[in-house]
């Protein structure tokens, strides 16, 4: 082989491998496959719960961008403490995804619950005691949510300033794989919670 086409290969080569690692961040890939097989035990609601998760809210939904589900948390993995003026606290800085702090739950249209995605969250407090920079899932920063007393709406959703992440590993979300709410999620009316538009 010429020198000119050992170069042409060898930069084919780069560029196929290149190709591969960039796999875009708002796009599942098999590194999220693989999570997502890894916590298919959760899809029953009854084993997370025999695994200490709590049903901490009624079905979350935004009169705009879709819904969030309910909310199944792990207190020791939030390091959840009392609250401060009525909103969740915590010292937890655990940003594990297997197990997640959080798991996602949508009704499944036969009255039940289906998992269709976790929920990272670290509280920024205790975050911040040990780092400056912002918790990260490969390479995407967590939103940081503060509520603004200045707007009726609460945006940190009853907590103490934290930074969440969700990941929508069960249900497609046209507003991106970490988006906070997913348009095609429906509540049915069941035991829904209304946040306001930001």
């Amino acid at each position: 082989m010429t020198k000119p086409l050992k170069l042409c290969a060898l930069m084919s080569v780069a560029l196929a491998t290149n190709a591969l690692a960039e796999v875009p961040r708002d796009q599942p890939d098999q590194s999220l496959q693989q999570l997502a097989r890894q916590l298919e035990p959760y899809k029953s609601v009854e084993y997370a719960m025999d695994q200490g998760y709590i049903k901490t809210s009624a079905c979350e939904v935004h009169p705009t961008l879709g819904a969030m589900g309910f909310h199944y948390v792990r207190p020791d993995l939030l390091g959840l403490t009392p609250p401060v003026d009525g909103r969740v606290n915590g010292t937890g800085t655990y940003t594990g995804v297997n197990p997640p702090p959080i798991l996602l739950y949508a009704p499944d249209g036969h009255g039940g619950e289906k998992l269709v995605g976790i929920e990272l969250l670290v509280f920024a407090e205790a975050w911040h005691a040990e780092t400056k920079q912002a918790p990260k899932f490969r390479g995407r920063e967590y939103d940081y949510m503060a509520d603004d007393p200045a707007t009726p709406q609460d945006e940190a959703h009853g907590f103490m300033p934290h930074y969440d992440l969700h990941i929508w590993l069960y249900e497609s979300n046209p507003s991106g794989l970490y988006a906070q709410w997913n348009p095609d999620l429906d509540c049915n009316n069941l035991g829904i919670v209304h946040f306001g538009d930001h």
